[in-house]
């Protein structure tokens, strides 16, 4: 029979195993309960569904006007949830690696101390041994359960925040971002900006008629600055506040340009990291379009661009990306051209092709699909919001019809079939009567009617002589303009559709003209800036040369004008 081993007797060891058992177990004890607390805390603190942070969600969306103190008010408190709820987070990663750590530091301290200790206990009772063995293996089997107990319990509280958390992420991931308040501009103002292609609705209407009419590029008369393009790009600038933006491309890389509309400083750029679904290898695109055709919009404190690729971006002011995606490599041989637009809380996009065509409407704020309308044919053009006497509408043209849609809701409101060919030209809007035309189709006004439930639409008269292909129209509700590839600007009536006056330009139009006051601005494609008097008659006021081609739409401010040509982007300036 083998002789029982006696255990080793060591009391320094001992003491210095209980201390750290005592220590470890009550540090454990103090890590679980400071889990829990926190665990309690997250629940008030829920950035998802604090309910004082929905309450004033809601207060904010049922004003009938904006109100920007009680916007800061929300995005404070939204701030402070969530710093509050990610230092939550913080804390349980930490905490439940502290508890696995102080739980296995106890029972490897409580092992050595029970195999330690100076000496056994006295037995006073039969049978002695066997009485005495199980008597320690029952201690040692509590205490190890005490404490796979309490890591059980830590890491079960671990997993209840990590789930709660998953939930928050996955409810932040299908809205593409974090949860933030971003207020929308008012209609009002929009039009006080120079905010996407052709200005406020895309309508080619400034809303400032103090643009200078005369400037020398050589001599840098009223020309306050000048900058270079730093890539390529037939996209238009745009404007808001004390920012200009536009974009450049090439088959490599996209970036988005924001200058300081007194100096021509570059604040920043942007250059795109490859979005999800981002295509790779090379794009085929038209000389004439580009990678970076479509025009940007800007709005309030965000900024959107999209590329020939089908990269759809979102930007703060500082050029930090808040949300992005690709919407798919578009299908046809011209390449994605169409400018976007924004109204309210909606970003629109156009995103034509050979098949699949639709129209979109996503949150600002995420990227979100908010609605999407299938477009049965496809154009090159750019939509514009008109604001009718029926209610804002949504137009576009397409290579057989004049569409339009609600703004909210993407739910077509009146088709009319008129057009033909690709279409370029962007419709055009003004007193009642859409303008939209097509070289090799005809012009037509066509007359706006009913009510905003039920709108009627008439094609008053049709136009079948000279015809733009690119540059789009304007009207001024008496007159519409427009100018064409071979270089006559053309004026009709609006009423009758009857030609008012033509004027042979000596070159074509890829840009497109601007009503400034009773004026009109056009830049042609050898550089020349024409200034023409809007009426009954053709009456030049200038010419002005700008040194190389002119392909992007100026943008037009307060006695200001922002002027992109083929490789420089100017700030005219009336001294």
């Amino acid at each position: 029979m083998l002789e029982k081993k006696e255990f080793d007797k060591s009391d320094f060891i001992w003491r210095l195993s209980t201390t750290v058992t005592i220590v470890s177990g009550f540090f454990a004890l103090l890590v679980f309960t400071l889990l829990l607390v926190n665990y309690l805390q997250i629940q008030r603190l829920d950035p998802v569904n604090h309910e004082l942070l929905t309450q004033m969600r809601q207060d904010y969306a049922n004003l009938p006007e904006k109100d920007m103190a009680l916007a800061q008010r929300i995005r404070d408190l939204d701030l402070i949830t969530r710093k509050a709820f990610f230092t939550s987070q913080t804390f349980l990663r930490i905490g439940a690696w502290t508890l696995l750590v102080c739980v296995s530091i106890f029972l490897i301290a409580f092992k050595n101390m029970i195999r330690w200790r100076p000496q056994l206990p006295d037995i006073l009772d039969e049978p002695t041994a066997n009485k005495e063995f199980l008597a320690y293996a029952q201690s040692r089997n509590l205490i190890t359960w005490a404490g796979v107990g309490l890591l059980a319990g830590g890491m079960m509280t671990a997993e209840l925040l990590e789930a709660k958390n998953a939930a928050a992420g996955e409810s932040d991931a299908e809205e593409a971002v974090p949860e933030v308040v971003v207020v929308p501009p008012t209609w009002e103002e929009v039009q006080m900006e120079w905010p996407s292609f052709r200005g406020p609705g895309s309508n080619a209407i400034a809303h400032y008629t103090t643009a200078p009419a005369t400037w020398d590029v050589e001599a840098g008369t009223n020309v306050l600055w000048k900058v270079e393009s730093p890539m390529p790009g037939n996209n238009s600038p745009v404007v808001w506040g004390d920012r200009l933006y536009m974009a450049g491309a090439d088959a490599e890389k996209r970036e988005v340009y924001c200058y300081d509309v007194n100096s021509g400083e570059l604040l920043w750029t942007t250059t795109l990291a490859p979005l999800p679904n981002t295509p790779a290898g090379d794009l085929d695109v038209m000389e004439d379009t580009g990678f970076a055709a479509c025009t940007m919009v800007a709005h309030g404190s965000q900024v959107f661009a999209t590329f020939a690729n089908g990269d759809l971006v979102a930007l703060d002011q500082d050029g930090k990306q808040m949300w992005g995606f690709n919407l798919g490599l578009p299908e046809n041989h011209y390449g994605h051209s169409s400018s976007l637009i924004a109204y309210d809380n909606l970003l629109f996009v156009q995103y034509d092709q050979s098949e699949d065509g639709k129209l979109l409407g996503l949150d600002i704020a995420t990227g979100k699909e908010v609605w999407s309308t299938p477009r049965e044919k496809i154009s090159w053009a750019s939509p514009i919001l008109a604001h009718t006497t029926l209610g804002p509408q949504l137009i576009l043209s397409s290579e057989e019809n004049a569409d339009a849609y609600a703004p909210t809701t993407g739910a077509l409101l009146w088709s009319e079939q008129c057009l033909g060919g690709e279409v370029a030209p962007s419709p055009a809007y003004a007193n009642g009567m859409v303008f939209v035309a097509n070289e090799y189709a005809v012009a037509s006004g066509i007359t706006l009617g009913g009510t905003a439930e039920a709108v009627e639409t008439e094609v008053t008269w049709q136009f079948d002589e000279l015809l733009p292909e690119v540059s789009s129209p304007v009207g001024d509700g008496t007159h519409f303009y427009f100018g064409t590839a071979i270089g006559d600007f053309v004026c009709l009536d609006a009423a009758t559709g009857e030609e008012r006056w033509v004027e042979e330009m000596d070159e074509g139009f890829y840009s497109s003209p601007i009503l400034v006051g009773d004026r009109i601005y056009l830049g042609d494609m050898a550089g020349i800036m024409h200034i023409v008097k809007a009426g009954e008659s053709f009456e030049r006021l200038g010419a002005i040369d700008m040194g190389e081609p002119v392909y992007a739409t100026p943008a037009f401010m307060d006695g200001r004008i922002y002027i992109r040509t083929e490789s420089q982007l100017y700030c005219i300036e009336a001294s």
